[in-house]
């Protein structure tokens, strides 16, 4: 974790930006790089985004980025992935006017099934506007970089509440 949150505070410097961590080593490398590097403006979760939402349920987001989530590639384990369709709803309800979700993955199965989110009756009545664009407005995270070595297709999704 932390090469985009780190390349968004710098271009954002009047921003808080908040990155949700649930892993130690996730945080301890963000702390590092933010002391490395005099940032100040980044504010770190340390537990699963689930319990941050429900914590801070009066905050509402610009832009959120969920960049390579665990796919969870074994079938049986799909019920574990972050997003789905009752997170999806929750995450944009908690966008402003105009906020965007960034989603990216290499795995196309999740891609799809997060694309049919989307297009399900259950997310009709939250007024959106999605649509596939190219990974060039990705930073190069950790996983962009080791999805390009490996030569898998990143897709990448943008999610406008309107």
């Amino acid at each position: 974790m932390g090469h985009n949150l780190i390349e968004l505070s710098k271009n954002n410097l009047k921003s808080q930006i908040v990155g949700i961590e649930p892993f130690l080593n996730g945080v301890a490398s963000v702390i590092y790089s933010c002391v490395k590097q005099n940032i100040d403006n980044i504010l770190v979760y340390p537990d699963p985004v689930e319990k941050f939402l429900e914590k801070y349920k009066k905050i509402f987001f610009k832009e959120i980025f969920i960049l390579f989530p665990d796919p969870w590639h074994k079938k049986k384990h799909h019920k574990r992935r972050l997003v789905k369709l009752p997170f999806l709803k929750n995450i944009v309800k908690r966008l402003d006017k105009n906020g965007k979700l960034y989603f990216a993955t290499d795995n196309q199965d999740y891609f799809e099934s997060v694309q049919d989110c989307l297009y399900s009756k259950d997310f009709k009545k939250i007024p959106i506007v999605h649509k596939k664009i190219d990974v060039k407005h990705l930073g190069q995270t950790k996983y962009f970089l080791r999805a390009k070595k490996l030569g898998n297709k990143v897709n990448f999704l943008v999610i406008v509440k309107s």
